[in-house]
């Protein structure tokens, strides 16, 4: 379900996010920015869905997926979340892609 915000609201929290270090993006790794691409890598490569990844995060990360980005690391695909506590806290977690979690 989408985040709705009053639009000043969304403007900062946006600038909040932006603003917020993710891990390191190196030459060799790519994050696939549109999730229409993303949708159909997950399939083709039996990757955890996001509703998936989303219901596992919340028994094991304390607060919310404020967003998430597939990439290719290493030879593998991995998720990138930006999770936030709840005290508001952003902070940056990586996950295997196939098995988050060490599930």
């Amino acid at each position: 379900m989408p985040l709705l915000l009053p639009p000043m609201r969304r403007i900062i929290f946006s600038l909040i996010t932006s603003a917020v270090a993710l891990p390191p993006v190196s030459a060799t790794d790519a994050c696939i920015a549109d999730w229409s691409d993303a949708a159909s890598i997950v399939h083709q490569n039996k990757l955890i869905t996001v509703e998936a990844l989303s219901r596992l995060a919340a028994a094991e990360l304390p607060g919310a997926i404020v967003k998430t980005t597939l990439c290719e690391e290493k030879g593998s695909f991995v998720y990138r979340l930006l999770v936030r506590d709840p005290q508001g806290k952003l902070t940056a977690h990586t996950v295997d892609a196939r098995a988050p979690f060490g599930r």
